[in-house]
């Protein structure tokens, strides 16, 4: 299991997101991105997630990715697909392994939740599993990219009882 160190933010007070939820989305995104390796860890394994505001990722956003605005996720790898690679198969050698960062925007999220009808916390776990997919390695660059990710994050979101949000 992977350890989540989460940080969480005034905003997220009220909204029954904490941190069993994160570790249900999280051990939800290793299970479906088919890296069984990550189930059961050889070497101690963790993601930080935070838990934040718009005003946050929006500074990040723009410092790392160059776009001035908000956004309802980020992620922040600490593998390249080498030392992913490395992992899977055995060769990476480290005491422990960080995976990497997620960042989650309250205002954003919250908007989107309420367009799409659903709770904040559905909305979060949904983020929480495309964060850890991108810290695995999946990324939605190509539409070909972007139909294999969104169908792990359904069948994730699904084992956890939750309605598919590319559904119309």
């Amino acid at each position: 299991m992977i350890d989540v160190e989460l940080d969480i933010g005034l905003p997220w007070g009220s909204c029954n997101f904490g941190q069993s939820e994160v570790e249900k989305a999280v051990d939800a995104a290793v299970r479906f991105a088919a890296i069984p390796e990550l189930a059961d860890p050889i070497v101690p394994m963790s993601v930080s997630v935070k838990l934040s505001d718009d005003a946050e990722v929006h500074a990040l956003n723009r410092e790392w990715r160059e776009k001035d605005k908000p956004t309802n996720v980020l992620s922040f790898p600490m593998l390249d697909d080498d030392e992913i690679d490395a992992l899977l198969d055995g060769t990476y050698n480290a005491p422990e392994i960080m995976l990497g960062d997620i960042i989650l925007a309250y205002e954003t999220c919250a908007a989107e939740a309420e367009e799409k009808q659903i709770s904040v916390a559905d909305h979060a776990t949904h983020l929480v599993v495309h964060g850890m997919l991108h810290l695995l390695g999946h990324d939605h660059v190509d539409d070909e990219e972007a139909e294999a990710m969104e169908a792990l994050e359904v069948k994730a979101l699904a084992s956890m009882g939750l309605h598919n949000p590319y559904d119309a």
